[in-house]
């Protein structure tokens, strides 16, 4: 028995299994790089990382990651010491100095960024490695290609910022079988590449593929993909996963987390009595209620109230009242057996039942990339 009260398991031959099949979609020039930004999207940086780490050398060109941020990139530093590191999202002007000093790379899309990022390596007496994103559809971070001539004609006169990748992003790859905008996408990006090397630059690493374009489009791989949701086994949309067996590919992908907690409490109850805040259910028949100690604070959502299970004995437990910050209560009922300190699974397998982070999120209405992301950090994640 687990001596934590709510705790997340990350299943280690689930991740190494997943980036063998990701990997296996690959040419040897292509650099896989592991999307570990949002503490790994919720299944835990530090985890993740070290069982990364241990395959860096069955995978072409050794594993690089991506996170959002410069304080990730730093937590990843410590981990992945020689690694490749990607920042895909802002970096304050304050913190560019950081990424210089430990080897971290940054996307940029601005000339301000790059003259103070030449600035900050200058007085470090180093070379900054950036990746320049180019706005092709999605119309969120990114250069317009209008202003690229003007933003190389910057980069030119940089003396310590070298231009170590071009980089895109798809805004409805995995949305719909029709790939059209997305292509469309893609050729605005190679013309910018075009533009980019005709103007005596020649960057290292190009790359657009999400884990979607991974699995279903091998012409957008180019020589790095970033390898997002499908890392941890989940896949981007119920799209992608129909075209990929539509596709007869044969590709399996396991998912890494589950979630579990401990019956705190059983009460019998008498029907017809209010259960939780604002009395908002009343048993519908005598009942065994079991309280158990997560709630919204844990990542276990408001929304799941009186419609949320939870997996007892491999038995689907509904949720009955409103999901509190730190604890809920559970119908026991049909799982007479159920006692005090039992493991109640919230995400994952137990017996012959299942609850998947999809099954969350179809009940309040949102997709399971926030289902998973936003378990509560603080929570411990044990590889198993």
């Amino acid at each position: 028995m687990s001596r934590h009260r709510t705790w997340v398991e990350i299943n280690e031959q689930a991740l190494r299994a997943n980036i063998r099949a990701l990997g296996s979609l690959l040419s040897e020039e292509t650099r896989f790089c592991a999307v570990v930004k949002s503490n790994a999207y919720g299944h835990g940086v530090e985890q993740v990382v070290s069982i990364c780490d241990k395959l860096k050398s069955v995978i072409p060109n050794n594993i690089a990651y991506a996170v959002d941020n410069i304080d990730e990139a730093l937590v990843v530093r410590e981990l992945a010491p020689t690694a490749m590191i990607l920042v895909l999202g802002y970096t304050l002007h304050d913190r560019l100095s950081d990424a210089v000093e430990k080897d971290i790379e940054l996307t940029v899309y601005d000339i301000e960024t790059v003259q103070a990022l030449d600035a900050a390596a200058s007085k470090l007496n180093k070379r900054a490695r950036v990746h320049l994103k180019i706005e092709t559809g999605t119309n969120r971070q990114g250069i317009l290609p209008a202003d690229l001539p003007r933003f190389l004609e910057s980069l030119k006169g940089s003396t310590s910022v070298s231009l170590s990748g071009v980089s895109t992003h798809f805004a409805n790859i995995e949305d719909t079988p029709d790939q059209t905008y997305a292509m469309n996408q893609f050729e605005e990006y190679q013309q910018a590449v075009k533009q980019i090397r005709s103007t005596g630059f020649n960057p290292e690493y190009l790359h657009t593929a999400c884990s979607a374009a991974i699995l279903l489009y091998p012409n957008t791989h180019a020589n790095l993909v970033r390898a997002g949701i499908s890392l941890y086994g989940l896949w981007s949309s119920e799209s992608t996963k129909q075209s990929v067996q539509a596709k007869n590919k044969a590709t399996e992908l396991e998912p890494v987390l589950s979630w579990k907690t401990h019956i705190a409490q059983i009460k019998e109850l008498p029907i017809g009595t209010a259960v939780g805040y604002g009395l908002t259910e009343r048993l519908k028949r005598d009942s065994r209620i079991g309280i158990i100690p997560v709630g919204y604070w844990d990542g276990f959502d408001r929304g799941l109230s009186s419609k949320g299970e939870v997996l007892v004995g491999g038995t689907l437990c509904k949720v009955i009242g409103r999901v509190c910050m730190n604890m809920c209560m559970v119908d026991l009922t049909d799982v007479p057996e159920a006692k005090p300190e039992d493991e109640v699974v919230l995400i994952g397998k137990q017996g012959s039942g299942i609850i998947e982070a999809e099954d969350l999120a179809n009940k309040i209405d949102t997709i399971h990339y926030e289902v998973v992301t936003r378990i509560n950090p603080k929570l411990p994640r044990i590889i198993t």
